[in-house]
């Protein structure tokens, strides 16, 4: 119930501010859109709800993480200091709530009413985008839960996600069930942390507040995915005018468009098999098909986004500003219009307009400004990737906009804050990221037939459409003089795309993927204009024509649309059956949320101490939120942390220091291991990492605090 309460708070407060930055959603939409008409279709709420939701989960958790950090400093229980924390974070976001709604509720009226046509609260359109939010909903939530479960008393996590699953549930756990402040990377304690680790901050402040460690992942997960869909189909509906890109958008991120169902049925052809089998047989795979490098490790499946549940979060953030920076973009291209000769270059360079802010804009550009502000300083820690993205898109579009102060601004803010910040947690920015330039990405060959292989197999016709789509709305807007604005974001869309294959920026090149995936989504827009424009067919074609050309267009268009969807979505819906079928039955990592380890741990050390551990992913142990001096070393080195060093250090300390109990006491003191976790598990661990593990040592000259013969027979050592 607590949980509940928090999150509605958060979202109340959220839509305030969105409220009182963006006064006039039905100014923002016609601003954004080639038609002001394009009011009548959309409600408002489309855009102030999720984006008041993703900006209340974002300010608040940010805020709460500070307030909690300070109070740690104080001489207070760990309880009390979060019950204190969260209960001082409440009553500000309650109090500034309540000064947003005086606000807009002293607000004069609108001064110029029918000059932008309203919404239609029609019966229709209430059906249809609740239809469709519900629809997302459950989608959402489905592919959520499906991976990520509590089953009886079990945690159940689909074998496609506890990889990644299991450094963000030791994450949630060391703040629901810990106290993980000055935060640490739980699988490799005692070297701070460059993980961006906000969202799992909200899920154990969830976790803590009541709910089990299975909601309070999945509720932020679906609320920030259903935000991103509902963002992305307003995007989409804006730029084409279409109420049915609303829909179509989403669908065409769930079932992504790519080359490889179509080279796996090539090859089971090849083999023989009949077309009923070969697609029975797809339908039934249990592995990722991979055309591509890294292809069977599901980096662009549906799975990405049930394995990185932050990932939709930070894709909102940069719709939210796209969407609050458009109108600044069209309003150049309309000035550029309007000038004349040496006046068009002047409009664009050298006008007040291009840098400053219009007087007395009925926009609100101080509120966007705010809004986009607040946004960026929040995003750092919670999505870094989606950071640079985001700053990428809004470089292209600042080129060619009106208003560039704001994006100055922004960026200002955005850099200040992930600097401050990464210096806070990781003592500075350069051990998290570092800028070479390394073109290629993770393409085999490195020639211009290379890369544009890779990017057709891997993007299907996505990108072929949305350039497609561009070129047509340029050579449209140049005949009717109108403004070129959404072609140009065309081009501002691939910009963390060209950045992946340009630039690597962690340890690990492949990481960059999540650049691509941005430029993906963002495409998506298009690609769902241009199915729109197929299927409702845009006037210029019917309006001279007469009925029964006009429905043969009509149909035609349909089914076009229609056609193109079976390879735009063919390889997401074999992905599907692949995630379905590789975290069935039978093929869940099974945690029991009980364990005697786990309930012993939690209650009898302190959320501080580290244990010397096997190499875990996902354990039982994690549940209890205490960190490991080494985990599974994957995730720390992805994270950025040097795994090298520690590898050896873990190697001399299993073997007892050589049977050094004096150098292995005073060497655990100096980094707080203050237990050792005598698991089997170590066993398969040495035996794996070709190194001698030995018991014997820690039965001799350390103190058994627990024994579980029932929970895998594990023993539990205190060092000192």
């Amino acid at each position: 119930m607590l949980a509940v309460v928090f999150l509605i708070i958060v979202a109340v407060f959220g839509v305030s501010f969105i409220k009182l930055c963006v006064p006039d959603t039905e100014r923002l939409f016609a601003a954004c859109s080639p038609s002001k008409n394009v009011t009548e279709k959309i409600p408002g709420m489309i855009f102030v709800i999720p984006t008041g939701i993703i900006t209340g989960l974002m300010t608040v958790t940010m805020t709460l993480y500070y307030v909690t950090s300070l109070m740690s400093k104080l001489p207070l229980n760990y309880d009390l200091c979060k019950k204190i924390s969260i209960l001082l974070t409440l009553a500000i976001f309650v109090t500034l709530t309540a000064i947003n709604l005086s606000i807009i509720l002293k607000r004069p009226a609108k001064n110029m009413p029918g000059a932008i046509p309203e919404y239609k609260h029609t019966s229709g359109n209430i059906i249809y985008y609740g239809m469709v939010t519900i629809v997302l909903t459950m989608l959402a939530s489905f592919l959520m839960l499906y991976t990520y479960r509590i089953v009886n008393k079990d945690l159940w996590v689909g074998y496609t996600v506890y990889s990644d699953m299991s450094p963000h549930t030791a994450m949630t756990a060391s703040f629901g069930r810990g106290f993980n402040f000055p935060t640490e990377y739980m699988h490799f304690a005692g070297d701070g942390i460059q993980y961006h680790f906000f969202f799992y901050f909200l899920c154990g402040t969830l976790q803590y507040l009541g709910l089990p460690i299975d909601w309070a992942i999945n509720v932020p997960s679906i609320v920030a995915m259903v935000c991103c869909f509902e963002l992305l189909g307003l995007l989409a509906v804006l730029f084409s005018r279409r109420r049915v890109a609303f829909a179509i958008a989403p669908v065409l991120v769930l079932f992504r468009s790519s080359l490889n169902v179509f080279y796996h049925i090539k090859e089971l052809r090849s083999m023989g098999i009949g077309l009923g089998d070969t697609l029975e047989a797809i339908s039934k795979s249990r592995l990722w098909y991979a055309v591509t490098p890294y292809d069977g490790w599901g980096i662009w499946a549906v799975n990405v986004y049930p394995n990185q549940r932050h990932l939709m979060l930070g894709m909102s953030v940069i719709l939210i500003l796209i969407i609050i920076f458009t109108p600044f973009v069209r309003r150049m291209c309309i000035s550029i219009i309007k000038a004349s000769g040496s006046g068009k270059v002047k409009a664009f360079i050298a006008s007040k307009e291009a840098w400053v802010l219009r007087t007395n804009d009925p926009l609100k550009p101080l509120g966007i400004g705010a809004l986009a502000v607040t946004l960026v300083i929040c995003t750092p820690y919670f999505h870094g990737s989606a950071l640079i993205g985001a700053l990428l898109v809004l470089l292209g579009m600042a080129i060619v906009s009106e208003s560039r102060v704001l994006y100055l601004v922004t960026a200002f803010a955005a850099v200040t804050s992930a600097f401050v910040q990464s210096h806070l947690f990781s003592g500075g920015a350069d051990n998290i990221i570092s800028f070479r330039f390394i073109p290629g990405f993770v393409v085999d060959n490195k020639t211009a037939f290379g890369y544009t292989r890779y990017i057709l197999i891997v993007t299907g016709l996505t990108v072929v459409l949305a350039f497609a789509y561009g070129v047509y709305l340029l050579i449209h807007d140049i005949i009717k003089g109108t403004p070129v604005y959404r072609s140009i974001l065309v081009l501002c869309f691939t910009l963390p795309g060209v950045f992946a294959f340009l630039f690597q920026i962690t340890v690990e090149m492949l990481a960059n993927h999540k650049f691509i995936q941005f430029s993906l989504i963002l495409l998506d827009v298009f690609v769902a204009c241009f199915l729109s424009e197929l299927f409702v067919l845009p006037s210029f074609i019917t309006k001279n024509s007469g009925k029964a050309i006009t429905i043969a267009c009509q149909t035609l268009g349909i089914i076009v649309g229609i056609v193109l969807l079976v390879p735009l979505t063919a390889t997401g819906i074999s992905e599907w059956c692949t995630y379905l079928n590789l975290n069935g039955e039978g093929c869940h990592l099974v945690v029991d949320t009980e364990s005697e380890l786990s309930t012993w741990i939690e209650e009898n050390t302190d959320p501080s101490d580290v244990f010397l551990t096997p190499m875990w992913t996902m354990n039982r142990f994690s549940l209890a939120g205490r960190p490991m001096y080494y985990g599974w070393p994957y995730y720390a080195y992805s994270a950025g942390h040097d795994t090298t060093t520690r590898h050896t250090i873990y190697k001399w300390l299993a073997s007892g220091c050589q049977n050094n109990p004096e150098a292995f006491k005073a060497y655990c003191q100096s980094r707080g291991i203050k237990y050792v976790i005598d698991d089997p598990d170590f066993f398969g661990t040495a035996k794996s990492e070709g190194f001698e593990y030995n018991p014997e040592f820690f039965a001799e000259y350390l103190t058994p605090v627990a024994y579980f013969p029932n929970d895998n027979n594990t023993v539990i050592y205190q060092i000192y």
